[in-house]
């Protein structure tokens, strides 16, 4: 049910891109192992006991290890800012910040995001910022092409909605609407897709072989 489909993934997008502040810590393993959790405390506390309206969440590593912890703010209309290096007792400017509408202390800012291809979907964040580069204008980043990863960093990879969001299932969707396991197969075929097993076998053959293969009920394993 594509409607219902559709449901779903505007519903992440709100989660993405609400009406309020927005910010995402960094919780990968080198994100924790460098204290984004305390980092992650420090936000949940302070936006309770301040009663503000900001969305807090966990993310994934956006790739930058060496300077986590990694914390995303993002205002709505404005770029996603990424934050490096971020402590328990930055928490506090970040958040005075946000609520006059000031950028967080030049030093802690790393890069921005003005928008984000997802392969499937695609996310505009906002414009401005003039002074902070773009986050492929860092030098570790340039030159870099995420596609496996391209979400970590941006989404919660704990909720489905988000990931919904930005394109996922999609992939899916299309296979089970087209009913059409021959073209599916000749893709996988092309691919060059590989098990990853000790034979390193083709997954689009095995596909084949089964789906020709006689009998009702077939088992992948």
């Amino acid at each position: 049910d594509i409607a219902a489909f559709n449901e779903v993934r505007e519903a992440g997008l709100a989660k993405l891109l609400p009406s309020k502040p927005r910010i995402g810590v960094g919780m990968g393993t080198c994100g924790s192992g460098n204290g984004a959790e305390a980092v992650y405390q420090a936000f949940a506390s302070e936006i309770d006991a301040r009663g503000l309206a900001v969305q807090l969440a966990p993310v994934g590593c956006f790739g930058f290890c060496a300077e986590e912890p990694l914390v995303n703010v993002w205002v709505p209309g404005r770029p996603l800012l990424i934050l490096h290096r971020v402590q328990p007792n930055h928490v506090d400017q970040i958040l005075g910040g946000l609520g006059q509408g000031k950028i967080p202390p030049p030093e802690l800012v790393l890069c921005k995001i003005e928008e984000w291809d997802h392969l499937t979907g695609h996310v505009r964040y906002g414009t401005g910022y003039p002074d902070v580069p773009h986050w492929h204008e860092i030098p570790f980043f340039h030159g870099q092409v995420k596609i496996v990863l391209r979400n970590c960093g941006l989404i919660n990879p704990d909720d489905i909605e988000e990931y919904i969001a930005v394109g996922g299932y999609q992939a899916l969707y299309k296979v089970l609407i087209d009913a059409n396991p021959t073209g599916v197969i000749e893709q996988i075929k092309t691919a060059r897709l590989r098990g990853r097993g000790g034979a390193g076998y083709l997954t689009g053959n095995k596909w084949e072989f089964l789906q020709k293969a006689h009998g009702s009920d077939k088992v992948l394993i």
